[in-house]
């Protein structure tokens, strides 16, 4: 099986989308409800569901129980770089060059990691 994507539920969504655009590469599918990543191959789903009360209250939950991890070049960069768009460090871990990680929350709470390891956690 091949995934397809993740959904996630959000307050505002084309907000939400242009923001991820805009700051993480990703772009708006051919269906408007969706970002894909770069290689076209990876989508979430950016939606308000309108069936709960609220979206879920991501700034509340942990980030190890949430979060859109993207494989990173260059960890402290792209940390800055989202910092300055809105972002807010919640982690980074720098001091091991076989893995390097770092955890920022979008305007919306949601965690994003980068994550620059020198083995692919990816089946050749």
């Amino acid at each position: 099986m091949k995934l397809e994507h993740f959904a996630i539920d959000v307050p505002d969504a084309e907000a939400f989308k242009a923001w991820w655009c805009k700051n993480l590469g990703m772009r708006v599918s051919s269906n408007p409800g969706f970002i894909m990543d770069d290689s076209g191959t990876v989508g979430l789903e950016i939606y308000r569901t309108g069936e709960t009360p609220a979206a879920p209250d991501y700034p509340a939950m942990n980030s190890m129980t949430l979060h859109v991890a993207f494989a990173s070049d260059d960890v402290q960069a792209d940390v800055d770089r989202l910092v300055a768009a809105g972002a807010k460090l919640e982690q980074l871990k720098l001091d091991n060059p076989a893995f390097q990680m770092a955890i920022v929350r979008d305007p919306w709470g949601v965690a994003i990691q980068f994550c620059r390891r020198q083995n692919s956690i990816f089946i050749k």
